[in-house]
C-alpha cells in the first residue's frame, strides 16, 4: 500500500511544480502574470496530489465604498480643470482552506483579504477576487514571476543554489583540512595512505577542488574514520 502523504507534504510537492511563471500580460504600464497560467500549474499539482482549495468570504466583512478622486488636467489651450471620477471600492476578509482529499480532516486555513476598485460594484468584486487569488497563490507557493524568460530565471535560481552548496562544501573542506594536517603532523608515515584516500574524491588529493557538499561530506566521513582515535 502506497504511503499516504500529509497535506503539508502534498503542498510542498505542488510548490515544486509551480515554481515560476512568466509575466505575459500587460496593462496600466506594467507586466503581470496571467491568472490562468498560475492556476494551470497549481491545479495540475492539486489534481495529481489530490488537494482541494476552498475560498470563501468571511460573512459580515464585505464593504462597498464610493471613492471620489479629483485630478487636475489641462485642455489643449493649456487651461487647467478638475477631472472628478468616482469608483466603487470593494473590500472583504477572505479565508482560503486547503483540504487533503485523502483525509478531509487534514486541513489548513489561511486568512486573506480582498480589495478591488472599479466603476461598477460587481466589477470591483470580480477584479478583487481575481487579484486576490493570484496574489494568494503566488505568495503561498512562492511562485516567482519572471519578466519574460522563465529559463533564464531557472538558470539564476540554479546558480544561487550552486553558490549555497559551494559555501557548505567549503565549510566541510575546512574541517577536512584541519583534521588532515593535524593527523599528518603526528603520523608522517601515514601521509601517503591519507592522500590515496582523499584522491578517491579529488584528483591528486587536492580536496580544495571539491565544490559539492555531498561529495565533501562523504570525504569528511572517511577522513574522520581514517584518523579515528588520533
Amino acid at each position: 500500500m502506497a504511503e499516504q502523504l500529509t497535506l503539508i507534504q502534498k503542498l510542498a510537492k505542488i510548490r515544486e511544480i509551480a515554481d515560476v511563471v512568466a509575466k505575459s500580460k500587460k496593462g496600466f504600464n506594467y507586466k503581470y502574470s496571467d491568472i490562468t497560467e498560475i492556476l494551470a500549474k497549481v491545479r495540475g499539482g492539486m489534481a495529481k496530489q489530490r488537494v482541494s482549495l476552498i475560498p470563501s468570504i468571511v460573512p459580515g466583512t464585505m464593504e462597498i465604498t464610493p471613492v471620489t478622486t479629483v485630478n487636475t488636467k489641462f485642455d489643449k489651450a493649456g487651461n487647467s480643470y478638475d477631472n472628478t471620477t468616482t469608483e466603487m471600492m470593494f473590500q472583504a476578509e477572505m479565508l482560503f482552506k486547503w483540504v487533503n482529499d485523502d483525509n478531509p480532516c487534514d486541513v489548513i486555513e489561511v486568512p486573506w483579504i480582498i480589495t478591488g476598485s472599479q466603476s461598477d460594484p460587481s466589477q470591483a468584486m470580480g477584479s478583487g477576487l481575481t487579484y486576490c487569488t493570484r496574489y494568494f497563490l503566488t505568495n503561498y507557493f512562492q511562485i516567482a514571476q519572471a519578466d519574460s524568460d522563465v529559463d533564464s530565471y531557472r538558470t539564476k535560481q540554479k546558480e544561487a543554489e550552486n553558490a549555497e552548496d559551494r559555501a557548505i562544501a567549503e565549510g566541510i573542506i575546512a574541517n577536512v583540512d584541519t583534521r588532515a594536517k593535524a593527523y599528518v603532523a603526528t603520523h608522517a608515515d601515514k601521509r601517503d595512505d591519507l592522500v590515496k584516500l582523499i584522491s578517491k574524491y579529488a584528483k591528486g588529493g587536492n580536496y580544495n577542488l571539491i565544490k559539492e557538499s555531498a561529495l565533501a561530506s562523504k570525504l569528511w566521513e572517511e577522513v574522520q574514520e581514517f584518523t579515528k582515535g588520533e
